[in-house]
This record gives C-alpha cells, structure tokens and sequence, in this order.
C-alpha cells in the first residue's frame, strides 16, 4: 500500500471483508484520508477496498453468523454499505469516526 502525499496511517489491524458472499481475510487500515483493506496474500486471489474517509457516513455493529459480535459496517454517502470483521470493533468505530469528523 502506498501513502499518497500528506497521508498518515492511523490504525492498522488484521480484518475480513465480506465480498461476493466471502469473508475475505487481510489488513484494514485506516489513515487520514482512506480506509483500505487489502487481501492476504495467500488468499486465492487478490482483492482491494479503497474509501476515502470523506464519503463515509456512518458506522453499525452487528453479529457475524447472528453470534459473534465483531462486525463492522461501514455507510457511504452514496448509500452503499460495506461489512467488515474484525477483533475490536468499537476501537475501529471510534478511529473511523474522528477521522470522519476532521470533513465535517
């Protein structure tokens, strides 16, 4: 992953992201302006999220398999939801959130 100019990375953390009805494992980071998530390399094959911090709108938790307390969901402001999991979700929540509150 490459910083672009004036970018800084504000936490980092092993995640899945759900793509195509697949949880897909690899690294979440957020900076100052993206969230990024990028598979592990021993996935089967590569996939990549780029959002920048200004189009999210929201956040929700929810349960994985309607049990385990670990999801996160990301809202854009063009309405389209992206779900992660991951092993501290109110931390993410909480970093997700600040860095949207800096385009408020």
């Amino acid at each position: 992953m490459k910083l672009i100019k004036g970018e800084a990375i504000i936490f980092e953390d092993g995640a899945s992201h759900f793509h195509n009805f697949l949880a897909i494992g690899g690294t979440l980071v957020l900076t100052n302006k993206r969230l990024l998530f990028t598979s592990s390399p021993c996935f089967h094959y590569r996939h990549e999220l780029e959002i920048p911090v200004d189009q999210i709108s929201g956040i929700e938790y929810f349960k994985t398999v309607f049990l385990n307390p670990n999801g996160l969901a990301i809202l854009l402001k063009n309405g389209n939801l992206e779900n992660f999991i991951v092993d501290d979700k109110k931390i993410w929540g909480e970093k997700v959130m600040t860095a949207v509150g800096q385009f408020v």
